[in-house]
């Protein structure tokens, strides 16, 4: 019975996934299991009777010194974690040492058990990596982006500050209400329908928005709308996020100000100047082929000459017109500056 049990506890440190290893108190090995020959990718011949406290760097060396004085039977375990391995092929082991005593408190042996913690160590280093990107992006997009989160009915559930400020609603204001709390009614009931059935449809929705924050003052942001599928692959809630484009809108009404006024001077050129024109081709003509004497000569003369100040005048209409657009164009220019 004695026998089976030591065969038995035998092919159990053989057969553990834990690194074993059995020392003298001078660090030279008696017995190393298999999973402490296959982590250190040396067979057993290699690693019984050495010495691992040689492979050390100095600085490791004078920390273990240490590390084992620390043992005595009043303290027969320590636990620590280092990072150890083969050249390359380092990895996270969760190593225990246990001092064996013989019955005058003289230390025999050491025990080693040593756990590959490398997954839980690098997962848990990715984790918090991914934390702390997440954590840059957040305040990035705080700052820069407004961004809000609501249920699959709309309602507000989440709002960071800088919706808050351009709306001017505080956090209390928005969250339990819908985005109708900003909504400037400048655009159809239509143009809401068409969104919200992309987006409940499971697609994403990008479009221009105006809306009316608590002053009633009006901005305008560029929406992309995204719906997030839970658990169950439905949708769960909505994300949005805005950039704000009310700048850019203000240059886009100036520009289409700009061409219809545009339009209006070239309607005005190619109607208004028309009478003009016409007039003095026929008075040319007349000129040409039915004058007879001076005083019909005079007379056609004296209709030139008005014609000539039409034009004039219309010349220096078209000239204050476009002077007046240009002082608008500047003034604006500077109220979008300032």
């Amino acid at each position: 019975m004695p026998g089976n049990i030591i065969e038995k506890r035998y092919n159990l440190l053989t057969q553990t996934e834990d690194l074993i290893a059995i020392s003298t108190p001078e660090r030279i090995r008696k017995y190393v299991n298999k999973a402490y020959c296959h982590f250190f990718e040396k067979p057993e011949s290699e690693l019984v009777g050495t010495s691992f406290v040689e492979e050390f760097s100095p600085e490791k060396k004078e920390f273990y010194k240490k590390f084992i004085q620390q043992l005595s039977p009043g303290n027969p375990t320590l636990t620590t974690v280092a990072l150890s391995g083969p050249p390359d092929k380092t990895k996270w082991i969760h190593w225990k040492e246990n001092g064996v005593y013989d019955e005058d408190g003289e230390l025999m042996e050491i025990i080693t058990v040593g756990r590959d913690v490398d997954e839980t160590i690098r997962a848990k280093a990715q984790r918090e990596a991914v934390t702390n990107l997440l954590s840059a992006y957040r305040v990035a997009i705080d700052k820069n982006i407004i961004c809000s989160i609501a249920d699959k009915a709309g309602v507000i559930t989440y709002a960071n500050k800088k919706f808050c400020d351009i709306s001017q609603y505080s956090e209390a204001d928005l969250i339990g209400k819908t985005h109708r709390v900003v909504n400037s009614g400048f655009h159809p009931a239509a143009f809401f329908d068409n969104m919200w059935e992309t987006i409940t449809s499971g697609k994403m929705w990008e479009g221009d928005i105006r809306n009316r924050a608590k002053d009633g003052s009006v901005y305008w942001v560029n929406t992309v709308i995204i719906p997030v599928m839970d658990a169950d692959n439905k949708i769960g809630s909505f994300l949005s996020l805005r950039m704000l484009i009310t700048e850019k809108k203000q240059h886009e009404e100036e520009r289409a100000n700009y061409l219809r006024s545009m339009e209006d001077m070239i309607y005005m050129v190619s109607h208004e100047l028309r009478k003009p024109i016409t007039s003095f081709i026929g008075l040319l003509d007349l000129l040409q082929h039915t004058a007879q004497d001076q005083k019909e000569y005079n007379n056609i003369i004296q209709f030139m000459i008005d014609t000539t100040k039409e034009l004039d005048a219309y010349s220096i209409k078209i000239n204050d017109y476009l002077q007046e657009h240009r002082k608008q164009a500047t003034e604006s220019k500077s109220d979008l500056t300032s």
